[in-house]
């Protein structure tokens, strides 16, 4: 059932433009976190209060299947989720929430069994990651490397990024037990450190893993990330240019900081990140897309032969949605935008949080 649309006009300058439109296909929903394509077919959808759900991509129809308890602090809740990438024979789904220990504030990974109807009882796979009600960044993937990705915010203390030890401010690459994964730069789970608060993880075809990262009041960041590499927070805001000081120059030479390849002042707050690789819409073919939602806009990163730089930014849907978190590629190359509205920093609509889907009109 069509509930809503619009349009917007996409191309570049080598394909005819393409006419996108927006269906809204479900609505009712609260503070949408992760939309993930999951093996069965169907959409899987966290909310940041903790209720996972499967939602079907044509009709919109919500099925929840599962409760998790989590603290919903501030920023902190359920938010990632991902697959074994075996779930036909291990159906394991994997999920990253806060909760509330005797210490404070932690955010933990977990996973649970689907049994084709309903998730079971969580199992922990790694507790104790530093977590707040802000930066606890928390999005998960499986690579193609088959090991899991895990985003972590600085947990609102800077200085915790550059300790190589510690789980907050990092790029961590688990096994699928949840184990450090062999290989790792370190010994230990930590695969990149200097990181204030990544919020969006995207593998691009080629194996390339790509973050969204949010800065403080300056230098929002797409990042392509490379192990044991420091990315500089919280001494470093974006590029080595010397923005906020010439402190910022020497750390960078000394520490070899990898830079992003893109940079955003004033800050847009990127948020969930999809790499498009279908043929739908051709002229988006590789390309990043990712939610942002301070600026409220779908953003379009078309990237180099090579992926290791941004040759065009385009925006589409801007403040169409309102607050946008989660975006998802389908199989058959439209995408699905979450919205944000109800996180407690958003206007909603009644009819939020939605999702929406992105095609060709």
């Amino acid at each position: 059932m069509l509930l809503a649309c619009d349009s917007a006009t996409a191309g570049n300058p080598q394909l005819p433009n393409v006419e996108l439109t927006s269906d809204v296909i479900a609505t009712g929903l609260d503070t949408v976190w992760e939309l993930a394509w999951g093996p069965d077919g169907f959409i899987w959808m966290t909310e940041r209060g903790g209720r996972v759900s499967r939602v079907n991509s044509q009709s919109g129809a919500v099925t929840v299947v599962g409760q998790v308890a989590v603290s919903e602090i501030g920023e902190g809740g359920l938010m990632g989720l991902t697959f074994h990438p075996d779930f036909a024979t291990q159906p394991w789904v994997y999920v990253a929430h806060t909760y509330t220990a005797p210490g404070g504030t932690r955010n933990r990974v977990v996973r649970m069994r689907f049994d084709g109807t309903s998730l079971g009882t969580p199992e922990v796979l790694l507790a104790d990651i530093p977590g707040s009600s802000i930066h606890n960044g928390s999005r998960l993937a499986v690579g193609p490397d088959r090991l899991l990705y895990v985003t972590t915010g600085d947990a609102s203390d800077g200085s915790i990024a550059q300790n190589r030890d510690a789980l907050a401010g990092k790029i961590l690459r688990l096994t699928l037990d949840g184990l450090p994964a062999p290989g790792n730069p370190f010994g230990t789970r930590t695969y990149s450190y200097g990181h204030r608060n990544p919020q969006g993880m995207a593998f691009g075809p080629d194996g390339s893993l790509y973050v969204t990262e949010h800065g403080p009041s300056d230098n929002d960041e797409v990042n392509r990330i490379e192990a044991g590499r420091n990315y500089g927070w919280p001494s470093v805001h974006g590029r080595c240019d010397s923005d906020i000081g010439t402190a910022e120059m020497s750390f960078c030479s000394a520490n070899a900081v990898a830079e992003p390849i893109a940079i955003w002042t004033p800050t847009i707050a990127p948020a969930g990140l999809a790499y498009y690789d279908g043929t739908l819409i051709p002229g988006f073919r590789g390309s990043l897309l990712f939610a942002t939602l301070k600026d409220a806009t779908l953003y379009r990163l078309k990237l180099a032969t090579d992926g290791r730089s941004v040759q065009s930014t385009e925006t589409l849907f801007a403040h169409d949605f309102g607050r946008l978190r989660a975006v998802l590629v389908a199989p058959d190359g439209s995408i699905y935008l979450g919205t944000s509205n109800r996180d407690g920093r958003g206007t909603p609509m009644p009819t939020d949080d939605r999702i929406i889907r992105i095609s060709p009109r």
